[in-house]
């Protein structure tokens, strides 16, 4: 693995916070990223990219930005997005590790104030920053367990901002276990959220330290990860069944109570059972997305969306509990408790 390292010097700051960023053939992007990052004058931060064999200008461009806090390494050749993604979070030397894709953006204004959030919660292993959460909500804090994992783990979301505890990361030996696209798609995250958060706290952190690209520019930048009209791309139905069993088969190795398990298990059912529908629909739905995928769009009419809902139920059951009918109660027990849950939410 080739390499452009500024590193700092031996009496520099111990770094608190690495950004990580994979990139592949979006030099314009990722330099705009980088940069926006890098216009921090704080000596505690350092940004990590992990190109995957671009065949642009990327190398270049970067190998521009003279900053001790950049760390350039490459593959040398196309590794896969999944390769690159698990392989970035693992050369941050920061107390914490944040995770970006290399088209979104960053508000450097706010990094202080994130910086702070970390510092002063030492108990926090891992989180997220949200997008569109109102500026006055406050920051949540999950203790670690069941609560923790429940709140942050297996929600599938894009995972710009995700952030973990190094230590903690480094412990679960992520790129070692969670490489295999047949197992964990493009969501190796959320696997690790789950083990993570069994160490200490998890948080979701609303201020807008980081926002998606929207609109034209989710146009304009086709995906380089998924190819829109497979039946394995991650919006799929087929694919959010898969998810839905990796991530059932995952809750079954945690070290948690079996009616945690049991309430996990049933979440991850209705999250992804609605994914694979209603929000298969959205997604064909929304011209710009489907030229993103490079696809065309399409409506998904409720009697096809039906059938759909129909075929996941029949393929998660049949492949999670035709050997162990013991296990059906408990879970249709704790579907009962969810839907409970997200009732009495409504109503209060």
């Amino acid at each position: 693995m080739a390499t452009t390292d500024n590193s700092p010097t031996p009496d520099a700051e111990p770094v608190l916070l690495t950004f990580c960023i994979p990139t592949y053939n979006r030099s314009t992007s990722v330099h705009r990223l980088v940069s926006t990052i890098l216009s921090r004058p704080d000596r505690d931060i350092e940004v990590v990219v992990l190109d995957n064999g671009s065949t642009d200008d990327t190398m270049e461009v970067l190998g521009h930005l003279a900053d001790r806090r950049l760390k350039v390494r490459t593959n040398g050749q196309n590794r896969g997005a999944l390769f690159n993604m698990v392989n970035v979070l693992g050369h941050g030397s920061g107390r914490f590790v944040v995770y970006s894709t290399d088209q979104d953006r960053t508000d450097a204004a706010l990094i202080p104030d994130f910086k702070s959030f970390l510092a002063s919660h030492p108990e926090v292993s891992c989180g997220y920053c949200s997008f569109d959460a109102p500026d006055c909500k406050p920051n949540e804090i999950f203790v670690r367990g069941f609560d923790c994992v429940n709140a942050i783990a297996y929600k599938g979301r894009h995972p710009t901002g995700y952030f973990f505890r190094n230590e903690h990361l480094q412990s679960i030996r992520l790129a070692e276990r969670f490489s295999d696209f047949e197992v964990v798609d493009l969501f190796p995250l959320e696997f690790a959220f789950a083990e993570v958060g069994l160490m200490g706290a998890g948080a979701i952190y609303h201020r807008p330290l980081f926002s998606p690209n929207t609109g034209s520019e989710v146009a304009t930048h086709k995906s380089a990860t998924t190819n829109g009209q497979s039946r394995t791309a991650f919006f799929a139905p087929a694919a959010r069944l898969k998810l839905a069993l990796s991530y059932s088969r995952h809750i079954e190795q945690l070290e948690l109570t079996a009616s945690a398990k049991s309430m996990l298990t049933a979440q991850v059912f209705m999250v992804e059972l609605r994914t694979a529908t209603l929000g298969f629909r959205a997604v064909m739905g929304n011209e710009k997305l489907c030229m993103h995928y490079r696809m065309e769009p399409r409506n998904i009419s409720p009697l096809e969306m039906t059938r759909i809902g129909a075929s996941f139920c029949a393929g998660y059951f049949r492949q999670q509990f035709s050997r162990r009918i013991a296990k059906l109660i408990p879970f249709l027990a704790g579907v009962c408790r969810v839907a409970g849950r997200k009732i009495l939410a409504r109503v209060a």
